[in-house]
């Protein structure tokens, strides 16, 4: 089900903004109401105040306040539900005034709920205090990429019966394409280790930055997001099939990162692991391109 939040409407020039008396004057219609407490909830605009019939218990700031907190609690509910290891992570008071910090920072501009908090992992890697902790950034990032894996499009998986069909002797001009669920993520973390504690309900690891980057894939397998830690050798050779090397290209390239005499085996074995994970959704034959006849000068 789409979920809905409100989104700012484009300010109206000055000139056309009417005074807090004439609302009071010109009764507005319903749906200049609707405009009027959507300003005044997005953006703190206060002529609704005027519209508010204060009562003997209580003052017009404080009936509004209800709906203006409600809105908020809404998206740190919202937030809460798209990270949810985060929040497990740092505590329910703290997320609360790391979502709300993220809310006032980050207005909303989509009608789709599931999109709020898109900007999360970028918020927290550069807004101080949170910044201090990029642990926090990364755990949001990973959450939000396996969010995106479960969303992402369907599309063909390659598997071995498939390759099975291809001359062996045209394997060395295979090509790859990824399946539009993968994507890569470089932490300089430990926020995967965290991750899988927090996932298994263990107690995560001391935070601790990494000697090198930790490359991820994260995709979806059948119907399930999943994330695993690629080996340096591997991900150099996944960055490059993805860049369009030719499978005997990856078999060069292992050659001189290692043993020569193994690469065809290390390269067939990081194939094998890939097709098992149904991260490759085409792999095709390219063409040998005949080199182009040159122009005789007599």
């Amino acid at each position: 089900m789409t979920r809905t939040v409100l989104k700012p409407r484009t300010k109206r020039p000055a000139a056309e903004v009417p005074a807090e008396q004439a609302l009071v004057n010109s009764p507005p219609s319903l749906a200049e109401l609707q405009a009027t407490f959507q300003d005044a909830i997005l953006a703190g605009d206060q002529r609704i105040l005027s519209l508010i019939p204060p009562n003997s218990r209580t003052t017009r700031e404080v009936l509004f306040g209800v709906y203006s907190n409600a809105y908020a609690g809404r998206l740190v509910e919202i937030t809460a539900n798209d990270h949810e290891l985060l929040k497990a992570y740092v505590g329910d008071e703290y997320f609360d005034t790391l979502a709300r910090a993220f809310i006032a920072a980050n207005p909303s501009h989509t009608q789709n709920a599931r999109w709020f908090a898109e900007g999360l992992p970028d918020f927290l890697a550069t807004a101080e205090p949170y910044s201090f902790n990029p642990q926090l950034g990364e755990l949001a990032r990973l959450e939000r990429t396996l969010g995106f894996a479960f969303d992402a499009p369907e599309a063909p998986v390659v598997t071995l019966t498939h390759l099975q069909e291809i001359d062996p002797n045209d394997w060395e001009r295979l090509v790859f394409c990824a399946h539009p669920s993968v994507r890569v993520l470089k932490f300089k973390t430990n926020a995967l280790a965290i991750w899988t504690a927090l996932r298994a309900g263990d107690t995560p690891p001391a935070f601790q930055h990494l000697e090198m980057p930790q490359t991820c894939l994260v995709w979806r397998h059948d119907v399930t997001p999943m994330v695993r830690a690629l080996p340096a050798e591997e991900a150099m050779i996944w960055t490059e099939a993805m860049n369009g090397s030719a499978f005997g290209k990856l078999c060069e390239l292992l050659a001189v990162f290692d043993d020569p005499s193994t690469a065809p085996l290390r390269a067939a074995k990081a194939l094998q692991g890939w097709l098992a994970a149904g991260v490759l959704t085409t792999a095709e034959v390219v063409p040998i391109t005949k080199p182009k006849a040159r122009r005789k000068f007599e």
